[in-house]
């Protein structure tokens, strides 16, 4: 019986020690998020860890890779994405989603100015997939579809003096708010401009001519949805125009377009490029 005991004894000694040291390991977080379903491996100023068997990560770490909007006021965090409004509050279990009130089995609390929210809960609100295995977290997103086609990539292409650079995003949930943004954008129904000119170069006062192009490509590389956005040339003494105009190819239709939208494009092409998601494809400017 003794040697039983002994035996036992050694044994949950060597369970608790594994315990222990398996505790230690840093817990690792990744994304599936590339359109081509590769993992890239997220960074953090503040490393994952275990609550309550609830993996936990600054709230940052998590919207940014979502493409989520996040308004922070007080002790109360709000991540947006399209429909979804997701709000948390340090030291509450209770988390509020479009309005809707979700009891939380770990509660958001701060760690060297970071708040921390659990993973898990965050990323389901918005879709994803989450897998825990072997100390490594994957958080895989959906692909982003238009009329029932995947969408591998968004290209943008901007119009500078002499030339222009084409920039590509390959992250699905950054195509999909890409593609929300450009939609909202849309003002109302306007007839085609008179006098456009094919480059900034060529425009007199009056005349329109490209600024940006959007473009969202099929497995193939073909365009399921195509934008060309639009400016006015201008005299220096005369006040901005205030909008843009956006040609909808698909439509065949021209609409004024919001002018806050394409900058908020623009930043959100630089933190997916930022995030491992996409990067200049051609860069034509002599």
């Amino acid at each position: 019986m003794k040697k039983i005991i002994i035996s036992m004894l050694a044994a949950f000694g060597v369970l608790f020690g594994a315990s222990s040291v398996h505790a230690d390991t840093p817990v690792k977080l990744q994304m599936q998020n590339r359109t081509d379903g590769a993992a890239v491996e997220i960074p953090s100023d503040e490393a994952p860890e275990l609550k309550n068997n609830r993996v936990m990560v600054p709230f940052r770490v998590i919207s940014d890779q979502l493409g989520a909007t996040v308004h922070w006021s007080d002790q109360e965090v709000v991540l947006i994405k399209g429909d979804t409004r997701v709000s948390l509050r340090l030291g509450s279990d209770i988390a509020v989603v479009n309005r809707e009130t979700v009891r939380l089995e770990a509660v958001p609390y701060v760690k060297n100015d970071r708040m921390m929210v659990p993973l898990r809960f965050v990323a389901e609100v918005f879709g994803c997939d989450v897998r825990y295995e072997n100390r490594t977290v994957t958080v895989t997103t959906k692909p982003f579809a238009i009329d029932g086609v995947n969408v591998s990539a968004f290209l943008l292409e901007t119009a500078v003096i002499n030339g222009f650079v084409v920039e590509d995003v390959v992250g699905n949930s950054y195509i999909e708010v890409l593609y929300q943004l450009i939609e909202a954008g849309k003002g109302e129904v306007v007839e085609p401009p008179a006098g456009t000119v094919p480059e900034y170069g060529l425009a007199e006062l009056g005349n329109f001519y490209p600024f940006a192009k959007y473009d969202f490509l099929d497995q193939g590389g073909s365009s399921i949805r195509h934008y060309d956005l639009y400016t006015q040339r201008r005299a220096d003494d005369e006040p901005p125009l205030g909008y843009f105009l956006l040609y909808a190819a698909h439509e065949d239709q021209w609409y004024k377009f919001d002018v806050e939208t394409p900058y908020e494009i623009w930043e959100l092409k630089g933190k997916a490029a930022k995030s491992g998601y996409g990067g200049t494809v051609e860069n034509a400017v002599p």
